[in-house]
């Protein structure tokens, strides 16, 4: 299942919401840290690798398209959901474009939803790591089977010149 202990990071600067969806992740049976400024979203990803990041687009000492761009460029971007109050539907455009798997409003329903997107967004990531495993492996068996058939050609052709010759030379 896709929540058998899925790490996720929630950073988000309203305490109370924060608060919120740590308590409703861990209820889903998630292991869930939490950061509340982007600088130590920045700290703890050098140190942890989260299977999933809630991302507050607005936090006090960043905003989440600029947090993102700087974890691509560090190599040291995660998948992640967007976190977004009202007015952002822009910016929330704007990082779904960067790479964002989902994003969710923070109004009456955050909690309620919350669960679901995360447990679609980790579905969907676990989809992708074995299509790349199968790619990988379609890969090899296609080098494999070129490599056998080339020792193929090799043999026949082999075979013929030994036969042909040995037949030349007895006529």
């Amino acid at each position: 299942p896709p929540n058998r202990q899925s790490s996720i990071l929630v950073v988000d600067d309203d305490d109370g919401i924060q608060f919120l969806m740590v308590e409703a992740l861990r209820a889903e049976g998630y292991e869930v840290s939490s950061v509340n400024t982007g600088r130590a979203a920045r700290a703890w990803l050098q140190q942890h690798t989260p299977d999933l990041m809630l991302l507050d687009l607005k936090l006090k000492d960043s905003n989440g398209p600029a947090l993102v761009a700087s974890l691509q460029r560090e190599k040291n971007l995660v998948p992640f959901v967007i976190v977004t109050g009202q007015g952002d539907e822009k910016a929330a455009v704007e990082v779904m474009k960067q790479g964002a798997r989902d994003y969710v409003m923070k109004d009456t329903g955050l909690i309620d939803f919350l669960p679901a997107i995360v447990k679609r967004a980790l579905a969907g990531i676990e989809q992708e790591k074995a299509l790349a495993v199968a790619q990988r492996e379609h890969r090899r068996l296609e080098r494999e089977v070129i490599a056998v058939s080339e020792r193929e050609r090799h043999s026949i052709g082999a075979d013929l010149h030994d036969g042909l010759g040995q037949q030349l030379t007895a006529i």
